[in-house]
């Protein structure tokens, strides 16, 4: 059996990986220079890794740990624990712990009260994940309050979603909140990450892919599918046509309807109604620390950046030279102002801000900074979502479609790119037995 896999991410190394196991013979095409998509990483200094979009694992991963154990890796994976916090009104908060939510004076009393219960309602209670039908908001409007909304939820979804935060549903939510408190030994949450940067497993898959017989075409987009009377029967890329028993597409859902719009328009019209968010992620390198804070939350108008992650309160400066990195990030349409404005430009208005936030002068800390864009960063799973994911197995025969979209109800994760790629080779009528399921949600739909 042939198949082709298009696009080279985490899903599709991770499905050529597991259909190689099924004596599949695997063409990888990816459009870019190097494999990992989302992966990537740049030299940050001294030629030390850094991912261009932040990443760590959760201690109850276990579709990652897998993939590590296939490649040798498990070892390398660092555990620690890790803090949280909320910027508000000038002031950073700690939100760690039941007595950090008890500081948490821009509430009431009932207010923390309602906050932390609907909180811990979503978080561990198994059943809002089903519920599609209601948006997040309105249940944390009737349940945590006006107030908690207004100050917290709301901010971090609408820089998140944007104009479509009042039409997120409560299941992702629910999601998102028991993926974080599943990773936590007491109190404390704990991520894991891997020594050396995501470059090191990128690089230990490409190899054991070679290995196994996998040819990776790197620069080599996808120009056209030949799809006839028999399906779809080969990918032009590169100048070059193979054939195939099977295509299967990682790559974003709008991206395969262009590829679509001429020999299946409705279905392309359809994989074109799943909407993607952008991201922005601005990279900076300083001489010492911002605060001790590894995810800061930044629940308030105005900024360019509804998160401040600052890598070396989790992995150590000695890793990185005794630098300090910390990651701004934002999600946004391309037609938003920031995303046409050049990295200079990005950069300057984030270190006022930044300078803001912690009362001083934050240029004079700045060492080097870069900016990173994803124009498919992750989709807008809005109320219905799970009706628009698209089958695995796809109208056209012998296309299989295994795209970002398949992780809701979860959130982004290579964990959840390691589960999407098991259920499409499933779907496929193979055995994708070897991958363990944990706690994960993602593929719950397309199947």
């Amino acid at each position: 059996m042939k198949a082709v896999v298009i696009g080279a991410g985490a899903t599709g190394l991770s499905l050529a990986l597991i259909l190689s196991r099924n004596s599949v013979e695997v063409d990888l095409l990816e459009a870019a220079s190097e494999p990992g998509g989302l992966l990537a990483t740049f030299d940050a200094g001294d030629g030390r890794r850094l991912e261009k979009f932040y990443h760590h694992f959760f201690t109850h991963d276990a579709e990652i740990h897998w993939l590590l154990g296939e490649l040798g890796l498990r070892d390398a994976v660092e555990y620690r624990p890790t803090t949280m916090g909320l910027y508000h009104d000038g002031r950073i908060y700690p939100f760690n712990t039941p007595g950090d939510l008890l500081e948490f004076d821009r509430l009431s009393m009932i207010g923390r009260f309602r906050f932390g219960l609907s909180s811990a309602m979503l978080a561990y209670w198994p059943g809002y994940s089903e519920v599609e039908d209601e948006a997040a908001m309105d249940w944390f409007r009737r349940w945590a309050g006006s107030a908690a909304t207004g100050e917290v939820w709301e901010p971090m979804l609408r820089v998140k979603f944007g104009d479509a935060a009042e039409r997120i549903p409560l299941a992702w939510m629910a999601g998102r909140l028991r993926q974080r408190v599943r990773s936590r030994t007491g109190a404390r949450e704990k991520l894991g990450y891997l020594r050396g940067s995501m470059q090191v497993l990128v690089d230990k898959l490409a190899e054991v892919l070679r290995k196994r017989g996998v040819r990776i075409r790197l620069g080599a987009k996808v120009e056209a599918l030949k799809i006839g009377a028999d399906g779809c029967t080969a990918v032009r890329a590169g100048g070059e046509t193979m054939r195939a028993d099977s295509v299967i597409s990682t790559v974003p859902t709008p991206v395969l309807a262009r590829l679509l719009q001429d020999a299946e328009p409705g279905y392309a019209e359809e994989l074109s109604g799943v909407r993607y968010m952008g991201a922005i992620c601005t990279v900076l390198s300083m001489n010492q620390q911002l605060s001790p804070v590894y995810w800061l939350n930044v629940a308030a108008k105005g900024y360019d950046f509804g998160g401040v992650i600052e890598q070396t309160n989790f992995v150590p400066p000695e890793h990185y030279g005794g630098r300090h990195i910390i990651y701004l990030s934002r999600y946004l349409q391309e037609d938003h102002p920031l995303w046409r404005m050049s990295d200079d430009e990005v950069i300057e208005r984030q270190l006022r801000q930044l300078s803001e936030i912690f009362a001083s002068n934050i240029r004079d800390r700045l060492r080097q900074g870069w900016v990173f864009r994803g124009r498919y960063a992750a989709p807008v799973c809005d109320l219905g979502f799970s009706t628009r994911i698209p089958k695995f197995r796809s109208p056209v025969e012998n296309l299989y479609v295994a795209s970002m979209c398949h992780v809701y109800p979860d959130e982004r994760s290579v964990n959840n790119s390691v589960r999407v790629a098991a259920e499409v080779t499933a779907a496929m009528g193979l055995d994708a037995s070897m991958v363990p399921r944990g706690l994960s949600s993602a593929a719950k739909y397309g199947g």
